[in-house]
């Protein structure tokens, strides 16, 4: 598994929580992987660390730990597209939609335009019953998903909340095979 070190430590506290949730000690977090002093001090947010390996000992998956602050950072990112939709606000949605489509036509690489466009889309055609998600972004969006499976099938919590955001876009074949996959990988990696 790759490991990330985190360059501002934010998720030395976080990690000290879980840790102490689950009643284990510095000793046994930081066995096989570094020494108590430098645990105790990356909690305290005086170290960086590579905390991937340190999860396992705790008893905590990856997404798990992390889930908070990325989706803390997908709703942020689609703020205007949740409250357009919360309020039923069908103009401004179609206005967002049309906004994200144009952006991502521009920057074809950008795949969060694509999947904000996506959300905005069927946020629009759950209030109106008209898709106006042009086929050709359909088709990216279809590549995209595809990428996922391709990719040993390694469903990350965005791709996940996206997938969950743009279900009425996909054709049913499409839809049923990625659920599968999502669905096989859940169970693969005992993600609740």
């Amino acid at each position: 598994m790759k490991e990330k070190i985190i360059k501002d430590n934010i998720y030395g506290s976080k990690f000290r929580k879980m840790r102490v949730a689950h009643h284990i000690n510095l000793v046994d977090a930081a066995k096989g992987i570094t020494n108590k002093s430098t645990l105790a001090e990356w909690e305290k947010g005086k170290d960086n660390l590579s905390w991937c390996a340190l999860l396992f000992n705790i008893h905590i998956q990856p997404i798990e730990f992390l889930e908070d602050a990325v989706s803390s950072h997908l709703y942020f990112s689609i703020q205007d597209i949740a409250n357009a939709y919360g309020t039923n606000d069908i103009e401004q949605l179609k206005a967002i939609s049309l906004k994200y489509l144009k952006q991502s036509q521009n920057e074809p690489l950008n795949k969060d335009l694509l999947l904000k466009a996506a959300m905005a889309c069927n946020f629009y055609e759950d209030l109106t019953g008209k898709d106006i998600f042009p086929s050709l972004a359909s088709e990216k969006l279809v590549m995209y998903f595809s990428d996922v499976v391709n990719n040993d099938n390694c469903w990350y919590y965005e791709n996940i909340f996206y997938f969950n955001s743009v279900t009425q876009l996909l054709s049913p074949t499409h839809l049923y095979g990625f659920s599968l996959k999502l669905l096989e990988y859940v169970k693969k990696e005992k993600i609740d």
